[in-house]
């Protein structure tokens, strides 16, 4: 990660980093790098100069990767509204036909 943030240009604390390294290899390492570039964000609308923890989990809380996003889909697929296309046959058939 450190090469990361600086072709980012991105100063981050050593646990910020370790946080980020440990980040990476439970999601994706194109989600940590992400990652530092919206922490850096972060960091900044704080007037901060360094990338710290907290930063990094706002980002986590913010931006899910593919893991939970899967997790919550699955979770509240009942309440999308694709979730509607396997009801069952007789739920539509309420509707009148046109006659031809």
């Amino acid at each position: 990660t450190n090469f990361v943030c600086e072709e980012e240009d991105v100063d981050m604390t050593e646990d910020a980093q370790d946080l980020l390294c440990r980040i990476a290899m439970e999601t994706s390492l194109r989600y940590a790098i992400h990652m530092i570039t919206t922490a850096s964000l972060v960091c900044s609308k704080r007037k901060g100069t360094e990338v710290e923890i907290p930063d990094i989990k706002r980002v986590y809380t913010l931006f899910s990767d593919v893991k939970r996003s899967t997790q919550y889909l699955t979770e509240y697929q009942h309440e999308f509204m694709f979730s509607e296309i396997d009801a069952p046959a007789a739920a539509t058939s309420d509707v009148p036909m046109a006659e031809a």
